[in-house]
């Protein structure tokens, strides 16, 4: 029902005389995404029996700020599929999506505002802040080969976990819990984010394209020096030399693509991340309270455990 709710308040609030607006949001926000941030807020508030209506609108919020960063994230990595479908600059081209995405933040903002909560304002301001801070350490990081681990899970935490970090906290804000309780939440979401990432960048290297619904063995052709490759480059001295090769190149050549994931997979890279994975999403489980709504806990726990197990 809640749920409902907010994809009502999606569509309502992408609405604009100017058509290009409303049919790349639509596009985009349609096109097969899980909805986890806004269905995490909205499972917090109702862990604590919330009665009120403010978590519909700020679940919207946290989901145009998404779907604005995905976005810019297409331009940025040159991608023209997303979720098995063509990305929304392919189909509309880089300026439409670079300004429907600025279109997306600033509703964002205009929706908080109309919130009143003074609170949730700074939160979600600190979260876009971080996010874009997250996008450009990425950035800065392309094709890094030092890359450690812990690099790395900072990458993910300020590019991606921030996000599903912040959707907890509004969950648990929007209730009323004390500010102990918010911040337990909040590392609940912050934990089940990381495990969401390093699942997607253990897929890269797993998994076929048509289960995943996007190309795969992409990430190192991006730039990106992921969790699985760390692992593995450190465990092959080959791999890391052919690395460093591709990364001079700016691309692939030839078999790179699959010889990189046949060497990952060989040092067991992906398995690696998804461990991490597992064990984050213990430790996000870990921060769930006790006595409250069993049934809704029960959810939040099989949550964590799908951001660390899920298939694609």
């Amino acid at each position: 029902m809640d749920m409902e709710r907010v994809n009502a308040c999606i569509h309502e609030n992408l609405q604009s005389d100017i058509m290009m607006i409303p049919a790349i949001g639509h596009y985009i926000v349609n096109s097969g995404g899980k909805r986890l941030r806004p269905l995490l807020c909205l499972l917090i508030a109702r862990l604590f029996d919330y009665k009120g209506d403010s978590h519909i609108p700020l679940s919207v919020v946290i989901e145009f700020i998404h779907t604005a960063s995905l976005l810019h994230d297409d331009v940025v990595d040159s991608s023209d599929q997303r979720r098995g479908s063509p990305s929304a600059n392919g189909v509309w081209g880089n300026q439409a999506s670079v300004l429907v995405g600025d279109y997306l933040f600033s509703r964002a903002f205009q929706m908080m505002v109309a919130d009143g909560d003074m609170a949730m304002l700074k939160l979600m301001s600190d979260v876009t802040n971080a996010l874009a801070e997250g996008e450009v350490l990425q950035l800065s990081r392309t094709f890094h080969l030092g890359m450690t681990e812990a690099e790395c899970l900072e990458v993910i935490e300020r590019k991606t976990a921030v996000l599903f970090k912040a959707a907890s906290e509004v969950g648990a804000h929007v209730s009323g819990q004390r500010p102990e309780v918010v911040a337990d939440l909040a590392d609940y979401g912050m934990c089940l984010g990381v495990a969401f990432q390093l699942m997607d960048d253990a897929l890269d290297y797993l998994a076929e394209a048509e289960e995943a619904g996007k190309p795969v063995g992409h990430d190192l052709e991006e730039g990106k020096i992921t969790l699985p490759l760390i692992h593995a480059m450190q465990r092959d001295s080959e791999l890391a030399k052919r690395v460093e090769e591709i990364s001079e190149r700016g691309s692939y050549q030839g078999d790179d693509r699959q010889w990189v994931r046949e060497r990952v997979a060989a040092q067991g890279g992906a398995e690696y991340a998804m461990q991490r994975a597992r064990d984050y999403a213990q430790r996000a489980k870990g921060r769930l309270p006790e006595g409250e709504n069993c049934e809704i806990r029960a959810l939040l726990a099989e949550l964590a455990d799908f951001s660390a197990h899920r298939p694609y």
